[in-house]
């Protein structure tokens, strides 16, 4: 196992993405310290919470309720992770919402709370876990941004924006974390069959949008994500350093072409 004796945090981690990357990366060996404002993993299907499934596998496990956008909660949830894990090699800051809507008529609350979660949970969480990172021998940070970091979705504008602010983040705390050897990565997914997307998926017509823009034959699963996560934080990642690793299914690359 890649990496067997290793401890993640994954924020956002009860559901979707988030819980794909938490059991991909169990399986390969890490502890997993779930962090989330949810314990249940919100799907269409029952289904144990993430931490427990985690467990299941044999792997150690916590869940750990916090509001990342919170900077006394983002503390005290990596001050836990360590106490819990005895200590942090991976940060996966995936957590993330979205509030649709144009620069003319979205408002400024939900443009502050798609920052807050999206970007300054990044930030916080990052910042309180990094210096339990320098302790590690293999530390990773893994920041999940999106596709919409170099497009730009129709309503979308705050999204869309704090997603590639996350992605140049990335790119910055590469450099500042260099000389500690803590690789800063991001991974950018495309359409990914989460709870939300399956329920969209239900209309025909955006069913039939996204068939005719991935170029695979299929739309990916969390897992998939989950598998790029495990790359990016095992040593066969190693030299790759402030990059935004796109992972959708050729969606960008044939997007003039569709």
């Amino acid at each position: 196992m890649r990496l067997e004796e290793m401890s993640a945090v994954v924020t956002g981690g009860s559901a979707g993405i988030g819980r794909g990357i938490a059991l991909q990366l169990a399986e390969e060996g890490a502890d997993i310290a779930v962090a989330d404002v949810r314990e249940e993993p919100l799907m269409d299907f029952k289904e144990i919470p993430t931490h427990e499934r985690v467990e299941e596998m044999g792997r150690e496990s916590c869940f750990i309720e916090a509001d990342i956008s919170d900077e006394a909660e983002s503390k005290a949830m990596v001050e836990t992770a360590v106490k819990e894990l005895d200590g942090i090699d991976i940060l996966v800051n995936n957590a993330g919402t979205n509030r649709e809507g144009s620069v003319e008529h979205q408002s400024f609350e939900d443009w502050r709370e798609v920052f807050s979660v999206n970007l300054d949970g990044v930030f916080l969480c990052s910042k309180y876990a990094i210096p339990h990172l320098r302790e590690s021998e293999q530390p990773r940070i893994i920041n999940i941004s999106s596709q919409v970091a170099f497009v730009a979705w129709p309503r979308n504008a705050a999204y869309d924006a704090s997603k590639a602010a996350v992605s140049h983040l990335t790119r910055q705390m590469a450099v500042d974390l260099s000389p500690d050897d803590i690789t800063v990565n991001a991974i950018c997914p495309g359409p990914i069959k989460t709870k939300k997307m399956k329920d969209s998926l239900a209309d025909f017509e955006i069913k039939n949008r996204y068939d005719e823009k991935t170029l695979t034959s299929f739309v990916g699963e969390p897992e998939d994500i989950g598998k790029a996560a495990v790359y990016l934080a095992s040593d066969a990642g190693r030299y790759v350093n402030g990059h935004n690793l796109v992972v959708d299914g050729g969606w960008l690359a044939g997007d003039f072409f569709n």
